[in-house]
């Protein structure tokens, strides 16, 4: 299968590939690129040995664009994962049966239908990080006294180097006569048009941080974290649409390698933003609790569960891939307190794996603990 790696990412097309294609980085340049090679390697070897490498894989493996890579990658890791607990039934034609990517048969349990989906950045995610890397390479080169934290209202264009830094220096010069006072904080607002009418909106607070002229530091406050848990409604949605009725059904979602999907945004889709009763902890994940913590969480039902179609979706799960040349990877579970077929949490039970599961009326629990965002 080594020959199969080889052709697949020969050198030669690696460097050819543009600088937004990550794996030009991942193979080439990364210090763990040996372990991302292995990794690739090992889920090249456990596709032939499940008959899925075909030429739809192949395709999606060597396509031109990154996404397609990834997500073929969290499909077969996915698969490869779930494949020691039970056995794996791929269906290569599941698009069009609704029958999932593939079944997973256990020894006490009915077969489970699993769809994976891949969420990529929006659109607006992708200006939103461009834009971001424009602002941070301005302001740093501007010495003051001051932290500036960046957030965006309104993105229908590119933000312009050569209009913002002016605008910026503008607004030091003059706060600096009024902001003398360490901690003191002015909230403004820069507005920008393109030639085409679109426009771009940026608040800006300047907070004094210290009396010397530094290169300014700069941090940005995201409103990513509402679009996320939407992304993740409309990802399971469209999953829901890949699978049958009256049959247990696993959605499991993985991320492009991005910041933001983790508990938060999955509970925030599974049950709009419940009301938590446990104490946070800082431990690092999947460590025991001690026994005298609050690990209950009290939801409302008011996010996807609500919905009568979407009793049919048992559980979703969230893929957290590991680049290693050994399997590994760890699989959150949350499962849906009011499912037409619920999963026990006994079926999925396995090493790496942490489930949300009803306890009782109106009360989910962590099992075997919380897993970390």
């Amino acid at each position: 299968m080594k020959i199969l790696l080889d052709e697949l990412f020969p050198d030669k097309k690696l460097q050819d590939l543009p600088p937004s294609d990550l794996r030009h980085w991942m193979f080439l340049e990364s210090p763990k690129a040996g372990d991302i090679r292995g990794c690739v390697a090992r889920l090249l070897e456990f596709a032939d040995s499940q008959g899925v490498l075909d030429t739809d894989m192949l395709s999606r493996l060597k396509s031109k664009g990154y996404d397609q890579f990834i997500s073929a990658i969290h499909e077969l890791s996915i698969g490869e994962f779930l494949s020691s607990i039970g056995h794996i039934e791929w269906h290569p034609n599941g698009r069009d049966s609704r029958i999932g990517e593939f079944r997973l048969l256990t020894k006490n349990y009915e077969s489970i239908f699993v769809e994976v989906k891949t969420i990529f950045e929006s659109t607006e995610e992708r200006r939103s990080d461009r834009n971001w890397d424009t602002i941070k390479e301005v302001v740093h080169q501007i010495a003051s006294p001051f932290i500036i934290n960046i957030e965006f209202i309104k993105l229908e264009c590119e933000v312009v180097p050569g209009h913002f830094r002016p605008w910026v220096e503008r607004q030091i010069t003059n706060l600096k006569k009024d902001l003398k006072k360490k901690g003191q904080q002015q909230r403004l607002i820069f507005e920008d048009k393109a030639k085409n009418g679109s426009s771009v909106k940026v608040a800006v607070a300047f907070t004094r941080l210290h009396d010397d002229e530094l290169p300014t530091r700069c941090s940005h406050t995201s409103g990513g974290f509402i679009n996320l848990h939407n992304r993740v409604i409309e990802v399971i949605d469209s999953a829901l649409n890949q699978l049958p009725n009256n049959q247990p059904t696993l959605v499991v979602i993985a991320s492009k390698d991005w910041v933001g999907l983790g508990e938060n945004s999955m509970m925030a889709a599974m049950f709009s933003l419940p009301k938590i009763t446990y104490r946070l902890y800082t431990e690092p994940p999947r460590v025991e609790q001690q026994k005298d913590s609050d690990s209950s969480i009290h939801y409302d039902l008011q996010g996807i569960v609500q919905k009568t179609i979407r009793k049919r979706l048992s559980a979703v799960g969230l893929w957290h891939h590991k680049w290693t040349r050994e399997p590994s990877g760890l699989l959150d579970v949350y499962h849906n307190p009011l499912a037409a077929k619920q999963i026990p949490f006994t079926v999925l039970k396995a090493p790496n794996v942490c489930q949300l599961i009803p306890k009782s009326e109106g009360i989910m629990e962590w099992v075997p603990n919380r897993p970390s965002d």
